[in-house]
């Protein structure tokens, strides 16, 4: 819940990520890279 509002994304929608019925559209994995202080790459699993 805390990071649904942080990112101004619906609950439900983190917690469909969260169960892998659904993934994150390009501007909310953009949003948790911001977030996470972490590179789209990394959100992605790309790197390390």
């Amino acid at each position: 819940m805390q990071l649904a509002k942080m990112l101004n994304i619906s609950q439900s929608a983190v917690a469909k990520w969260e169960l892998g019925k659904t993934e994150p559209t390009a501007s909310a994995i953009i949003k948790l890279a911001k977030f996470f202080d972490e590179s789209t790459d990394y959100i992605l699993g790309l790197t390390d």
